[in-house]
């Protein structure tokens, strides 16, 4: 019952465009179309029937008796040999699909044409928008005779539009054989010229059912060169002067051109433009030498957007990595700061409370009053001996220096115990912990997420195409800077952060690759290894892009779907970088022993005893003040 409802539902739809088209008229006497529509009907049959996709019937005639014609076929074809499975959409009735949302292009088109006259009106309609041009297309010319001119004319308007998976059936006789034609726009000696292909003839042919009536057309170049765009981003794309294309998508390149039988013509952007602009209008760099076809795919660390779906075709994704962004190493500490290192600072709050206790109770004991209770309260707290100084003894007791008296009483003496006991180890702990510090160069910590970048009002390094990523935080885009066009920009970038680490505090986007080469040419060696905060802006799909009418993306993306699989491209990028690094910290380099404190080292605690001299030499000349005037007073 199915494929009869289906039979009646086309049956309909094609008396309602008939009817609209004026075409439902009596049939004359019409010349035998048997051995056409067979043939039609066994490519349908064979390579147009399926339930995932639609066939959309496109019928061109140019007099009443042509249209008669097409009428008959069609009929012969719907009943006959689409006894129910076969899908279509006639062209000019809507579905109720269409009615509510936009089709997607047509991948199997069914075109039926009085002559190649009627058949050129359809080629103005054939654009990337409707039209799927790697799918596939059938064309019957039910006119005869049709010449081989008339087949040549045909394919060289389909290779212009770099539609391949044709078949076009016709008669060149009026009483002949049907022929089955195709072509090859590369074949040995002929590059992008099509070359007809005759596939079958019936019904002088009987091998009806070995035919590949669809032969694949870009699984061997046979020599000819496809012109490949690229620039220099390293580890991705390395270019030589005059060499072939280096890193792991110049591997991948190879290994296209090497299993497609290609020659590589290698073309860089002008202007050092690199990935540029993708607009239908006033696009740059790359994007435009894509969109107008000036090369045949494109590959340089490539990118999916909508911006470049809308004008370009992006084949299957063969690499993702991450955004991140480069951050300086942080600022180094000062000599004066590396005193203060050895101990947290919770631990500096705890020893200067217990110090400003044992101060606090030393002033509150001076402020009470002259009667006995002072002495009374001093009893207990320092005993009997009268001290001069408690404060500068309390300061003592923190240094771990000798007293020259010790205090009368248990409590006081118990109460000295504890403090000798805890400055005791705090010195050993203090003493042990800045030599070490002072032995190697130490930095304030690296911002380690994107909080802290906008915290420290960094300006943000980015390549042109990266505004994208921007657009949702406005407060953010006055802070952006652009590398500039200079070949392998990335790069220059990340070798100048390497070479000014004090110097910088701004930071740059790129992939984590770009860190990982720049790691392994220049970190270890020349000390300029680059640190990467923890957060990451978002993962990065790579791709080759090609043309929107653009034939290579099947033997393309079956190759490299083939390399994914296997890992070979993750073996290939690993001998470009070093990923030893793990988020915003490098392994500090120490030396093997320790080695002699320099001046250097100690210029922390020189300022520290010339700002204690500066002090004492104020207080004794206040101090002079001080006397010189009580002297005048009395």
């Amino acid at each position: 019952m199915r494929w009869h409802t289906q039979l009646i539902v086309a049956l309909c739809c094609w008396c309602y465009a008939a009817c609209c088209h004026g075409l439902l008229l009596p049939l004359p006497a019409l010349p035998p179309l048997t051995n056409l529509a067979d043939m039609v009907g066994v490519v349908l049959h064979t390579h147009f029937r399926t339930p995932f996709a639609t066939t959309l019937v496109t019928t061109r005639s140019a007099t009443r008796h042509g249209a008669w014609l097409q009428q008959d076929l069609l009929q012969r074809l719907l009943v006959r040999h689409g006894q129910g499975q076969l899908v279509v959409q006639l062209e000019g009735v809507a579905s109720p699909a269409q009615l509510l949302h936009r089709h997607p292009p047509w991948a199997r088109s069914l075109l039926l044409a009085e002559s190649y006259d009627a058949l050129r009106t359809v080629f103005a309609q054939l654009t990337p928008d409707r039209f799927d041009f790697t799918g596939r297309y059938l064309i019957v010319l039910s006119e005869a005779p049709v010449t081989l001119a008339t087949v040549d004319r045909i394919f060289h308007a389909l290779w212009v539009r770099q539609i391949v998976n044709v078949v076009v059936v016709l008669r060149p006789l009026e009483e002949g054989p049907v022929q089955l034609w195709t072509y090859f726009p590369f074949s040995p000696g002929l590059c992008r010229i099509p070359k007809p292909h005759l596939l079958f003839t019936w019904p002088n042919d009987t091998l009806l059912y070995g035919v590949d009536f669809y032969p694949r057309k870009s699984g061997h170049f046979h020599g000819c060169p496809l012109r490949v765009g690229s620039f220099e981003t390293r580890p991705f794309t390395i270019l030589a002067e005059g060499g072939p294309v280096g890193g792991f998508e110049g591997d991948l390149l190879h290994s296209l051109s090497a299993r497609l039988h290609f020659r590589e013509d290698v073309r860089v952007p002008p202007r050092a433009q690199q990935w540029g602009e993708a607009a239908f209008e006033n696009s740059t760099g790359m994007m435009r030498m894509i969109y107008t076809e000036e090369v045949d795919f494109g590959l340089s660390c490539l990118g999916v957007s909508h911006e470049r779906t809308a004008m370009l075709k992006a084949g299957k994704v063969h690499f993702t990595t991450e955004l991140v962004v480069v951050v300086p190493p942080g600022k180094p500490y000062t000599a004066f700061e590396k005193l203060f290192q050895p101990f947290q600072y919770t631990i500096w709050l705890a020893a200067g409370f217990c110090a400003g206790v044992g101060l606090a109770v030393i002033a509150t004991v001076r402020l009470l009053p002259d009667d006995g209770t002072r002495a009374t309260v001093r009893r207990y707290v320092a005993g009997d001996a009268h001290r001069h100084t408690p404060a500068l003894n309390l300061i003592r007791v923190i240094l771990s220096s000798p007293l020259p008296f010790t205090p009368t009483g248990t409590f006081p003496r118990t109460l000295l115990s504890q403090w000798m006991l805890v400055s005791l180890l705090l010195n050993l702990l203090y003493q042990g912990s800045l030599f070490q510090y002072l032995q190697r160069a130490s930095r304030h910590p690296p911002m380690r997420t994107l909080a802290e970048i906008d915290r420290t009002e960094a300006l943000y390094y980015i390549t042109g195409s990266a505004r994208r990523y921007f657009l949702q935080y406005p407060q953010l885009l006055s802070r952006l800077r652009y590398f500039p066009n200079v070949p392998d920009s990335i790069a220059a970038r990340l070798r100048w952060m390497g070479s000014h680490r004090d110097e910088q505090q701004d930071v740059a986007m790129c992939t984590r690759d770009h860190v990982a080469y720049h790691n392994a040419q220049y970190g270890r060696a020349a000390g300029r290894q680059l640190l990467i905060a923890r957060e990451t802006m978002g993962l990065y799909a790579v791709t080759i892009l090609y043309p929107k009418r653009s034939m290579l993306t099947v033997s393309f993306d079956e190759h490299i779907e083939r390399i994914d699989s296997s890992g070979l491209l993750k073996y290939w990028s690993a001998r470009y970088g070093d990923y030893h690094f793990v988020g915003s910290r490098a392994t500090p380099e120490r030396a093997a022993g320790p080695t002699p404190v320099s001046v250097e080292q100690l210029a922390g605690a020189l300022q520290l005893l010339v700002g204690m001299l500066l002090a004492a030499l104020l207080l004794f000349l206040a101090e002079l003040g001080w006397a010189r005037y009580t002297q005048q007073a009395n």
